[in-house]
């Protein structure tokens, strides 16, 4: 028979021993073509110049990632093949036997691992070139492209790419494959299969002692974390410690775990000597006893890929519902009274080559003024706690609004204007960081002295309108809306031009115009433009989201391939045990339940204390996001459990079934 007849045969007759390497190598190419083909898709060449940059950045971060992201699946892919060239050694084994030279049955080996690479690179190209398209659809909507623009492309580059890619990592998979079965011996092949795992005497006592220690400096992780937070600071070395002492107790919670589980089961006599509920225990404790590096390196990038995959998906959800809300007008110019004066801010545009009335529809110039009383004199009695970027609101004068000039910004936005007598006053606030202090503050006062004139509170509810534009979620801390009479006797502090363009009008025309007025450091003006903010924010969405899905995509897989391997190993290395508990008389259902809990077990360990800490670290974590974005964040996993029961779940369930058809295998070969 010809090497090439031999080659096809044995992956034929072998496809079920290749299914977790074939589907590692699947799910690689699809992920690594897809997040690589975004840059190609022609929707995105209609970004403005903010948009653009953004987008160019993404390109270029996501280019560093995969060529790390290339080495890391490259070591994954090698590991991979190690399961496979144990699982068939033994086969190999016989072929020395018969007289075949070990030049020829590494060319056999290497024949088939070509083969399969091939067979997988094709279908994880079709599957990515589909993913990808989904994830171009994403990726208009977080850059705020309307999604008519969308077209189906194949991208020429991220295919050579991808190719390039994995024909060097199957290469280098075929040399380990070479050399491997070059410098094996023929015992060693003939043997594999009944090398067990040496059994140590057990001493009880130190893991105990150390699963305690674990306990002990977890604690104080999530102590130091809790006091001082999860970024690190010059003046101290919480972070580094709090780190350190996870990673250590981690490590030694895994390391004492199966004789604690161990002791824990014998203790309930009822259930340890029932059916094969002992040989379980047992087989569960080996695998945590013998992988518990392996364990503890998972859990760490489970807790990664969870916290960066919730964050990112939490903040896009985030950003998007508060862009719509923030972005009413499709420009706004800012005029500091105190440093250009009293002025009307489009004829000042006019004179320096900006003729806003060529652009705008509508326009409108409002102004604020400042109440004869600070923010904190408005919280009087309530238990303030801002966020540190809002120290100074404290100290500020309360915004005034003239309820005329208020209902003129509504007007623009189609909005219907509210209602207030001479006497009373209403509040706005469209803040998180002070909206409760700002609604307790209005059911304090039922009235209020603002420049002389007491006013009575209008309404028990606060308003959250944007009236003019700043930053996403950052905008109004709390303004008193007064009648007109009222904002006589008071100081002005900015007046404020709302413009919305033309049907016709280049924004991007106008942007340019606008950049050195707003740059001009010796007069107080400056702006904020819709597409600008729609792309910076959606923009550095797409960029948080993107590379947050992209590294925990690929967390995961790397999490769930080498979970399932070692699974496969462990169950390969045991493989005459069952077979001894089948000739004990123990039925099919037994054993399969048995797998079953064992893969249930070792897949769960994990992932349970990868979400113990991420429940606390997400809490964290969006807490900086917060305050460093000024928004508000609400945690969604929604995003999280579904790539987990896609990608986690697909190689629990092809775990399983490969331990049960080598079980199963090796029952009929005995018969």
């Amino acid at each position: 028979m010809t090497s090439f007849k031999l080659i096809f045969r044995n992956v034929h007759k072998n496809i079920r021993d290749y299914l977790i390497y074939f589907l590692t190598l699947t799910l690689s190419v699809s992920l690594f073509y897809a997040f690589n083909s975004i840059s190609d898709q022609p929707a995105f060449s209609d970004m403005g110049i903010t948009g653009s940059l953004l987008y160019d950045q993404l390109g270029i971060l996501l280019s560093a990632l995969s060529i790390v992201i290339a080495v890391v699946l490259a070591f994954l892919i090698i590991y991979a093949n190690q399961f496979l060239l144990k699982r068939r050694k033994k086969e190999l084994g016989v072929y020395m036997v018969l007289g075949m030279k070990k030049r020829r049955i590494s060319r056999l080996f290497a024949g088939e691992t070509l083969c399969v690479g091939v067979i997988a690179l094709v279908s994880g190209l079709v599957l990515g070139l589909l993913f990808s398209q989904g994830l171009s659809l994403v990726a208009l909507k977080l850059f705020a492209i309307e999604l008519d623009k969308f077209q189906i492309v194949f991208s020429a580059g991220a295919f050579r790419q991808t190719v390039l890619c994995f024909a060097i990592i199957f290469f280098i998979v075929m040399l380990f494959n070479v050399w491997s079965v070059t410098n094996v011996k023929l015992i060693d092949l003939l043997t594999a299969s009944r090398k067990n795992e040496s059994i140590k005497v057990e001493n009880r006592v130190l893991p105990l002692c150390l699963f305690v220690l674990s306990l002990i400096c977890i604690g104080i992780s999530a102590v130091l974390f809790n006091k001082n937070g999860i970024l690190p600071s010059r003046e101290n070395m919480s972070f580094q410690i709090a780190g350190a002492a996870l990673v250590v107790g981690t490590f030694l919670l895994f390391n004492s775990l199966s004789t604690v589980f161990i002791q824990v089961v014998r203790a309930g006599k009822g259930f340890y000597l029932k059916g094969l509920n002992t040989f379980l225990v047992r087989q569960i404790g080996s695998k945590i006893r013998t992988n518990y590096l392996v364990v503890t390196i998972v859990c760490g990038l489970l807790t990664i890929t969870i916290c960066a995959v919730s964050i990112g998906a939490s903040t896009a959800l985030a950003m998007n519902e508060l862009s719509k809300a923030a972005t009413p007008y499709d420009l706004n110019v800012l005029s500091n009274v105190s440093t250009d004066g009293d002025c009307n801010i489009s004829e000042y545009l006019a004179t320096h080559d900006v003729a806003m009335r060529d652009y705008a529809e509508n326009m409108e110039q409002i102004s604020i003024y400042e109440a004869d009383m600070t923010y904190s004199e408005l919280f009087e009695g309530q238990n303030v706690e801002l966020w540190p970027i809002d120290e100074e609101v404290s100290n500020s004068k309360v915004a005034i609004i003239s309820v005329s000039d208020f209902n003129r910004a509504l007007a623009m936005q189609g909005k219907e204007p509210i209602t207030l007598n001479d006497d009373q006053y209403l509040l706005n606030c469209n803040y998180t960081g002070t909206y409760q202090y700002v609604s307790a503050a209005l059911q304090k006062h039922s009235e209020i002295t603002i420049g002389g004139t007491t006013l009575l509170r209008a309404s028990d509810e606060v308003l959250q309108e944007t009236y003019f534009m700043t930053s996403v979620g950052n905008n109004d801390r709390g303004t008193i809306i007064v009648p007109d009479h009222v904002v006589a006797g008071l100081e002005k502090d900015i007046n404020v031009l709302l413009v919305q363009y033309k049907p016709d009008a280049d924004s991007n025309e106008i942007l340019q115009k606008m950049i050195p007025i707003g740059l001009d450091e010796a007069h107080g003006y400056r702006y904020a433009e819709k597409n600008m903010m729609y792309e910076m924010f959606y923009g550095l969405n797409a960029l948080v989201s993107f590379l947050c899905c992209y590294i925990g995509l690929i967390f995961l897989l790397i999490c769930a391939a080498l979970l399932a391997l070692k699974q496969l190993t462990e169950t390969t290395d045991n493989i005459y045990r069952y077979g001894l508990l089948q000739k004990l008389g123990a039925k099919r259902k037994q054993i399969n339940r048995t797998l079953f809990t064992q893969t249930v077990v070792f897949f769960a360990i994990p992932l349970t204390v990868a979400g113990i800490y991420s429940a606390f670290l997400i809490g964290k974590a969006m807490t900086v996001v917060e305050e460093f974005m000024n928004i508000h964040i609400s945690t969604n996993i929604g995003l999280t459990i579904i790539l987990f029961l896609i990608v986690y779940g697909s190689y629990f369930l092809a775990t399983y079934l490969s331990c049960k058809r080598i079980v199963t295998e090796q029952k009929k070969l005995e018969v």
